[in-house]
C-alpha cells in the first residue's frame, strides 16, 4: 500500500474534521483537551535567555555514543516489546521531567512525510 492510498484509506474512515460528529474530530478534541494547560516551553535551567517569542524550529542533534549502549537500549526495547526509538524518547522525558521537576513533559517529534507547522 503506498503512503497515498493510506491517506485516503484513513480519511474515509476518520471522516473530515470539519465534520463535528467525525471520530477525526473527536480525536482532535480529545487531544485539545488531554493537553489543555500543558506549558509552552519548559523551564529548563539555560545558559541564556529564552527569546521572546517562541518560533517553533526543532534542530537535530547528533548523539555518537557507544555500540554497547545501543545493544543495551535494544535489549530493553525487546524486553518491553517497543522500539530503540521509544526507549531513547521515554529516556529524554524522564530527563526532562528532573530537570524541570515536573511530571507533565511535552516532547515532540517529526514524523516523516509531516507537512504541517506547528501552532
Amino acid at each position: 500500500m503506498q503512503y497515498a492510498d493510506y491517506t485516503l484509506w484513513q480519511r474515509g474512515n476518520l471522516g473530515d474534521v470539519g465534520d463535528r460528529d467525525s471520530p477525526l474530530a473527536e480525536q482532535l478534541r480529545f487531544w485539545e483537551d488531554t493537553l489543555a494547560g500543558m506549558p509552552e516551553r519548559l523551564q529548563l535551567p539555560t545558559d541564556r535567555p529564552y527569546p521572546p517569542v517562541a518560533d517553533h524550529r526543532g534542530a537535530s542533534v547528533t548523539v555518537d555514543w557507544p555500540a554497547r549502549l545501543q545493544q543495551r537500549v535494544r535489549r530493553v526495547a525487546r524486553e518491553h516489546n517497543a522500539t530503540s526509538f521509544m526507549v531513547v524518547q521515554a529516556a529524554l522525558a524522564v530527563l526532562l521531567s528532573k530537570l524541570t521537576g515536573s511530571a507533565d513533559v511535552p516532547v515532540g517529534f517529526r514524523s516523516p512525510g509531516a507537512q504541517t507547522r506547528a501552532r
